[in-house]
């Protein structure tokens, strides 16, 4: 019996056997050393990438340090740049700080129905005219003030200027500069009342006016001093001011020129902030001497001074329709009889050129006067306002010495828009002088304009307008003696600006 590992199939079998284990024994080791080779190139090419990202951190970190060295530097320029500019706005702030401008103008030009320049209708008899369409001159204010700095709070310390230009009609280059008010202030320095005021120079004093015919009937206004706003307990405020008078070159509301004396002296007493019949009051007192004058104002008269004394109660209600109505009465006699710190002229009673002179007393002279001032607003579209005057100046004369003066008017202004509006103006004056002239004078005008708000006291204001007068008999040849000098009515038109700031 032979074996089985004798036999040559088995034999066969089992090399073929270790020939495939070979085979396969050499391809393991071929794919091991394969994968090493892979895992070492695999290893390299991490440890490149290592080396990159390494590098690329660095640069990072290289370019954050330049980065904020450079944020640090641009943040300390532009902190120096913001320094620098702060700088140069405070030096600007403090040149700037505390200083106030405000004023008024009113300019334009007018025509008569023949082409020539317009000249204004108004009562010779008359304390003023009804302005709208009814100005012929050109009138300028400029104030100016400054408010010192760094004083503790509630203390205030302030010098004011007003400097004035006019030219009475645009028809001649006749001007005249005048320095308004040039006074200093202070106040909250008496305890610690903040409201109290002292003042001293030339100023205006707290004027009243009627805005539709630039009346103002109650201007102490000149050189003088004096202390206001002190409190009387819950009842009101004192204001007490010497004032002596003015060679302030224009009147009152600027329209003429004028050469007043200065021999006056005015006590001025006023109790103001009084509750009062539903709103407040002005208890106003005067006391007045003025010496002996010849000329006054270039009037052909002679003035015997004296001593007088004036009275008044100013009330303010606030009215319906967001408006208010002011209702003044007023009474003096002798030197304090004209309202006013500056020496009367008595033009109503001056004798004619070439004659004697008229002579009066002043402790003869009283006068009365009532006005009346309303504005109201009932809608967006309409503003109205309303003025009423009654005035009686009697110097004691018996030839042409007394003076009765009735004035009405009324303005409605209808506004289109925000902007656009229409005013209508209608006024009567009425004069009667004893033993002279006697008569009225009855002025309309229609003025569209524009203005920046809806309200009659909205300015700027830049108006066309139209105005037609009319007038007594008795008084042809004094309403515009120029233009109209030979008739009892008269036309003109023209274009005005005028505002307050």
């Amino acid at each position: 019996m032979s074996h089985a590992s004798d036999d040559p199939e088995i034999a066969a079998l089992r090399d073929e056997v270790t020939a495939i284990k070979k085979s396969y024994e050499d391809r393991i080791a071929s794919l091991e050393a394969r994968i090493a080779e892979m895992e070492q190139a695999k290893q390299a090419e991490k440890t490149r990438y290592q080396n990159i990202e390494k590098k690329a951190t660095s640069a990072a970190a290289a370019a954050s340090r330049n980065t904020k060295a450079l944020a640090v530097q641009k943040a300390t320029s532009i902190e120096q740049t913001n320094e620098a500019l702060q700088n140069e706005l405070d030096a600007a702030d403090d040149i700037s700080r505390g200083f106030t401008f405000n004023g008024y103008f009113r300019s334009g030009l007018g025509v008569d129905s023949t082409g020539n320049t317009m000249e204004a209708f108004r009562n010779p008899l008359a304390q003023a005219k009804y302005r709208l369409g009814n100005e012929d001159d050109t009138y300028v204010e400029t104030a100016f003030g400054y408010h010192f700095q760094n004083l503790p709070e509630d203390v205030d310390f302030s010098v004011h200027f007003r400097p004035a230009y006019s030219i009475p009609r645009s028809s001649t280059s006749d001007s005249t500069i005048s320095l308004r008010e040039a006074f200093a202030q202070a106040k909250g320095v008496w305890f610690d009342q903040k409201d109290i005021s002292f003042w001293a120079g030339q100023r205006f004093y707290n004027r009243y006016d009627v805005h539709m015919n630039d009346f103002y009937y109650l201007d102490m206004s000149g050189f003088g001093g004096g202390v206001e706003h002190i409190p009387i307990g819950d009842f009101g405020k004192l204001s007490v001011a010497w004032l002596g008078g003015s060679i302030d070159k224009l009147n009152s509301n600027g329209s003429g020129e004028v050469d007043q004396k200065s021999g006056k002296n005015s006590l001025d007493l006023r109790l103001s902030d009084v509750d009062l019949l539903g709103g407040k009051g002005m208890f106003w007192f005067d006391l007045a001497n003025i010496k002996d004058s010849e000329m006054p104002n270039n009037q052909n008269v002679r003035v015997n001074g004296g001593n007088g004394f004036a009275i008044g109660l100013i009330h303010d209600y606030q009215s319906w329709c967001d408006g208010n109505i002011r209702t003044a009465l007023q009474y003096g006699r002798g030197a304090a009889s004209n309202f006013k710190a500056t020496e009367p002229d008595y033009n109503f009673v001056a004798a004619p050129d070439g004659q004697p002179p008229t002579e009066l007393n002043s402790d003869d002279v009283h006068h009365f006067r009532l006005v009346n001032d309303t504005v109201i607003r009932p809608s967006d579209q309409l503003n109205l306002s309303a003025t009423l005057v009654y005035d009686y100046y009697d110097t004691g004369l018996a030839a042409n010495g007394s003076v009765n003066w009735f004035s009405l008017g009324l303005r409605p202004v209808y506004y289109f828009n925000d902007y656009l509006s229409l005013a209508l103006e209608a006024g009567v004056d009425h004069g009667d002088q004893s033993g002279g002239l006697s008569g009225e004078v009855y002025k309309i005008t229609f003025a569209p304009q524009i203005s920046p708000a809806r309200d009659i006291f909205s300015r700027p204001a830049i108006r066309l307008f139209f105005t037609y007068a009319a007038w007594s008999d008795d008084l042809i040849g004094t309403v515009a003696p120029q233009n109209y000098g030979d008739a009892s009515e008269g036309f003109n038109m023209g274009v005005q600006a005028e505002a307050w700031w």
